[in-house]
C-alpha cells in the first residue's frame, strides 16, 4: 500500500512486480545465515552491501557449482548506483559488516602518489571453518562454508527487493523465503508455510509492531508475497 513504509528509491522500484521467477533459473545459492544472521541484525546499509557482495560473489558459478569470483571490487559508485547505499551510509555499513564478520577486506585502498598506483580497497564474503551452524550474531565469525545450509533464492530479492525497498519490507519478504523455499522435504521446497506476525516479528528482529504491520501490508499489494 503506498504510503505506508518507506516507498521504493528507484526507476527499478517504481515498476510493477510480476512476481519471482521459477527456480529453475535466476536465483543464487544463498547462506542461511544471511537471512538467520545478517538481515535480522544489520542496519540497511550494511544488510544491502552484504547482500550485494553476495549477489556478484554467488551469482556466477562454475560446472561444480563453485563461485567464479571469489574476491569482489567493491567502489563506491556500484555500492550507491548498484547496491542502493547513500553515499553518506557507505563507510558506516563497511565498518559493521566488518565488525560483524560479514565480510572481509583483502585489499586496502591505498591514493595515489608518487611512484605509486592507487589501489581500490576489495572486499570478499568472510567464510568460518566452523563445523557448527551459528545463529548466534555474538558467536558468528562468517558464513558457514560447509555443505548445505544454503537456500536458492531468486535473485529478484536482492536486486529489487533489499536493493530498492524499506529494512523491514526486506525482514518480511526475507523471512517468508526463509521459511518457504528455505526448506527442503522429501517432496520438494515448500511453496507456502504458515506464519504468524509473533514469528515473523520475532524472527526478523522489527521492533515495532506497527511498522511490522504495514511492510507486510506493503509486501502483498506489491506482490513480494
Amino acid at each position: 500500500m503506498p504510503g505506508t513504509v518507506a516507498p521504493s528509491e528507484s526507476k527499478e522500484g517504481s515498476r510493477p512486480f510480476l512476481g519471482f521467477e521459477h527456480l529453475s533459473a535466476n536465483y543464487i545459492y544463498c547462506p542461511n545465515q544471511f537471512l538467520d544472521v545478517c538481515l535480522p541484525n544489520c542496519s540497511r546499509g550494511t544488510v544491502r552491501l552484504v547482500a550485494y557482495i553476495m549477489y556478484c560473489t554467488l551469482r556466477w558459478r562454475d560446472e561444480n557449482g563453485q563461485p567464479i569470483e571469489q574476491e569482489i571490487s567493491v567502489p563506491y559508485s556500484d555500492l550507491i548506483s548498484k547496491a542502493g547505499i547513500s553515499r553518506g551510509a557507505i563507510t558506516r555499513a563497511i565498518d559493521e559488516a566488518v565488525r560483524k564478520n560479514f565480510i572481509v577486506c583483502v585489499n586496502v585502498a591505498l591514493p595515489k602518489g608518487k611512484r605509486i598506483t592507487a589501489q581500490t580497497a576489495r572486499y570478499a564474503l568472510r567464510w568460518s571453518g566452523d563445523s557448527n551452524y551459528r545463529r548466534d550474531i555474538k558467536a558468528f565469525h562468517g558464513f558457514y562454508a560447509g555443505d548445505g545450509n544454503r537456500s536458492p533464492i531468486p535473485l529478484a530479492y536482492f536486486d529489487r527487493v533489499i536493493r530498492t525497498e524499506s529494512l523491514a519490507v526486506a525482514k518480511v519478504v526475507g523471512t517468508v523465503l526463509r521459511h518457504t523455499v528455505g526448506y527442503e522435504t522429501q517432496f520438494g521446497r515448500r511453496s507456502q508455510a504458515p506464519l504468524s506476525y509473533n514469528f515473523i516479528q520475532q524472527y526478523a528482529r522489527i521492533g515495532d509492531r506497527n511498522t511490522l504491520a504495514k511492510a507486510v501490508t506493503y509486501a502483498i499489494d506489491t506482490g513480494y508475497i
